[in-house]
This record gives structure tokens, C-alpha cells and sequence, in this order.
């Protein structure tokens, strides 16, 4: 690995450490529970899936320089596993062609009125996914699913 990735590499690590535990949490849930929410104006399970699904685009489109792609709500909780199978593809590609360089130079999210170093955006989408993918956990133990560890450790 040359020396220029490595900020790279670790950003992309620690996403994926998250996103991998993400999807095998969405798998503990039976398709019965896809419109399951726990309070009137809560996500549902689907909801919550496609959110954390398309999210990365929120973070990613700014630092490409680009608009964001927001994929419709899914119907069914299998067809929400499949989007965020993948997306998670999708943005894996895109975290992947990241260089230090580019973790170095500054994005902007509009909606935040925020601009700073494109590494600190990309950790701010990690914490993000991580806060999600709790409330997600919350929703499996509620509905008596068991979840899997917060983290993938076999990375």
C-alpha cells in the first residue's frame, strides 16, 4: 500500500466495518416487520434500512462534486436488503478512488452550511451510519430478533 493511501484506507475500513454489520443486522429482521415502527411518526424498519441505504450519497455527491441520487423507498424489506447490498457497492467504489489528497481537500455540504476537510466529512458520515444503525438495533430487540455485534471485527 503506498504511503498516500493510507488516511484512505483507513476511512474506508472503519465505514466498512459499520456497513458490513449493517447488513447483516437488516438480514435478523422477518419480512413481517418491514413496516413495523415504534412510535406513530418513527421510521419503519424499511424506512430505516433505505435511509441508511442512500445516506452515503448525502456525504459522497458533495465530495464528487455532484448532485445527490436518491433511490425511492422500497416496497418490502427484501427489496431494502437489496438496495442496500447495492449501494453499498456503489459507494464502496466511490470510497475506494479516494486519495489522502483528496481526504485533504475541503468539501461543503450546503445544507449544513459546513465546509471542512473531506476525511473529517467522510468520519461525520460514519458517525452517522453508526448512530442509524443503533436505532435499527434498538428496533431488532424490540421485535425480538437477535442482532449481530455493533461492528464487523474480521476486518
Amino acid at each position: 500500500m503506498s504511503d498516500e493511501r493510507i488516511s484512505a484506507q483507513k476511512a474506508m475500513k472503519r465505514w466498512k466495518m459499520h456497513r458490513n454489520a449493517l447488513i447483516q443486522l437488516a438480514a435478523v429482521f422477518p419480512e413481517s416487520s418491514g413496516s413495523w415502527r415504534p412510535w406513530k411518526e418513527g421510521m419503519t424498519v424499511i424506512e430505516l434500512v433505505h435511509h441508511l441505504a442512500w445516506t452515503p450519497e448525502f456525504f459522497l455527491a458533495p465530495i464528487e462534486g455532484r448532485e445527490m441520487d436518491i433511490p425511492p423507498v422500497p416496497e418490502t424489506l427484501s427489496e431494502a436488503r437489496k438496495l442496500l447490498e447495492e449501494l453499498t457497492n456503489v459507494h464502496e467504489e466511490i470510497l475506494a478512488s479516494l486519495t489522502d489528497e483528496d481526504l485533504n481537500s475541503e468539501t461543503t455540504i450546503d445544507l449544513f452550511k459546513l465546509t471542512e476537510p473531506t476525511e473529517d466529512m467522510l468520519y461525520r458520515l460514519i458517525g452517522h451510519e453508526a448512530h442509524h444503525k443503533g436505532q435499527l438495533i434498538l428496533y431488532a430487540r424490540i421485535l425480538g430478533a437477535e442482532p449481530p455485534f455493533y461492528v464487523d471485527l474480521s476486518l
